[in-house]
C-alpha cells in the first residue's frame, strides 16, 4: 500500500482543489498526478501567462514547424540536388564516342607500369603471403589449445598441461623457428 503524508497548503487553496479533483477524478492524488504529468508533457510552466492558450500552442507548433522545414530544405540541398544532378547527367543524351581498344601483349602491359603500380603489386603479394601464413598460425595455434587439458588440484594451483607427443613439439619447432 503506497505511504501517505501531508502537504501544508492555504484553505482557499485546498478548497478550489477539492472542486476540481471532484470534476476530474475520484482521489486527490490522483488529480495531482495528472496534473503534474501534463506539466511535464507539454513542457509548460505553471508560472507561464496562457491569456490566450490557443495562440501559445500555435506559436509553439509554429516554432517545430519551422524547426522540420529546415531539416527539410537541409536534405534537399545535402542530398536531393546534387542526386537529381547526378541522375540527369546519366540520361543525357549526348554524342558518346565509342571506345578505342588496343590489343597489349603482356610485357607491354608491365613495361607501362609506372613505380607505383609496381611496388603496390609487390606489397599485395607480400600481404596475400603473410595472410596466408597468419591462417595457418592461427590454426595450429588452434589445434594446440584443443590439446590443453585444465589439471584441477586438491592441494595447491590448479593448472593447465599440454597433452601432446614429443614428435609434435619437434614438429612444431622446425615449423615457427
Amino acid at each position: 500500500m503506497d505511504d501517505f503524508t501531508t502537504i501544508r497548503l492555504k484553505k482557499k487553496v485546498i478548497e478550489k482543489f477539492k472542486g476540481y479533483s471532484k470534476k476530474t477524478s475520484p482521489s486527490y492524488s490522483e488529480t495531482l498526478d495528472f496534473m503534474i504529468a501534463f506539466f511535464e508533457d507539454t513542457g509548460l510552466s505553471p508560472y507561464d501567462t496562457m491569456n490566450n492558450p490557443i495562440l501559445s500552442c500555435t506559436i509553439s507548433l509554429n516554432k517545430r514547424t519551422d524547426a522540420v522545414a529546415a531539416i527539410l530544405r537541409n536534405i534537399e540541398k545535402t542530398q536531393l540536388i546534387p542526386t537529381r544532378k547526378i541522375l540527369e547527367s546519366l540520361f543525357e543524351e549526348g554524342e558518346k564516342e565509342e571506345p578505342v581498344y588496343i590489343e597489349r601483349t603482356q610485357g607491354e602491359i608491365e613495361a607501362s607500369k609506372t613505380k607505383t603500380e609496381k611496388s603496390l603489386d609487390y606489397y599485395s603479394k607480400e600481404l596475400d603471403k603473410n595472410r596466408t601464413e597468419l591462417y595457418i598460425v592461427k590454426t595450429e595455434f588452434s589445434n594446440l589449445l584443443s590439446d590443453l587439458i585444465y589439471i584441477k588440484r586438491a592441494f595447491g594451483k590448479s593448472y593447465y598441461r599440454l597433452d601432446i607427443s614429443k614428435e609434435k613439439i619437434e614438429d612444431l619447432k622446425s615449423n615457427f623457428l
